[in-house]
């Protein structure tokens, strides 16, 4: 069970409320923020698109145990003249995040609580063409996923030093890989 932040619980205990998702991924040169209702929403010192119907966010599991998840984006509808840079898209590892946002209810919608529901990485983009129309399945793996990459370093001084400038606590390492000890 997740526990809330006390101003979002605050804000879900207010009369008429009503949710919504934003969406953000980081992909190389145009970072994507789109949400689940309709027009333009400012958050956060950004502004995400509204996508309505055509977006698809399944829920977001959540595990008793330590384990890595998945999630499968979808976004349905879109034309296919749109479509002619998405093979140059670069989005292997990026990050995306799910927030859940709750409104006031009311003649106009007032943004009361955000709180995060994943952070992870996108994963694979399958692609599905139609005659005039297209869709995506992005896959969001969850923060966790990245334990079971490598991360290409070995345990050597020059690669601390890398990570770390000032330490030097495995100057000696190679040293003792060519020790030799006689018993």
């Amino acid at each position: 069970m997740r526990d809330l932040s006390p101003d979002f619980a605050t804000a879900c205990q207010a009369g008429d409320i009503y949710p919504a998702l934003l969406v953000y991924l980081d992909f190389l040169d145009d970072p994507l923020r789109c949400w689940t209702g309709l027009g333009p929403l400012e958050w956060a010192g950004h502004t995400y698109l509204g996508f309505g119907n055509l977006g698809e966010v399944p829920p977001v599991e959540e595990y008793s145990d330590i384990r890595a998840g998945v999630l499968n984006l979808g976004l349905t509808g879109v034309p296919n003249h749109a479509l002619s840079g998405v093979s140059d898209l670069v989005f292997k590892k990026r990050t995306a995040e799910i927030h859940l946002a709750m409104f006031a209810g009311g003649d106009s919608p007032e943004l009361i609580g955000v709180e995060l529901l994943l952070r992870g990485t996108m994963d694979t983009l399958k692609l599905k063409r139609g005659p005039s129309t297209s869709s995506f399945e992005l896959a969001l793996a969850n923060e966790l996923a990245r334990l079971r990459d490598s991360w290409g370093l070995l345990y050597t001084d020059p690669h601390q030093r890398q990570l770390y400038p000032d330490d030097t606590s495995l100057r000696f390492v190679q040293s003792f890989q060519d020790l030799t000890i006689k018993f």
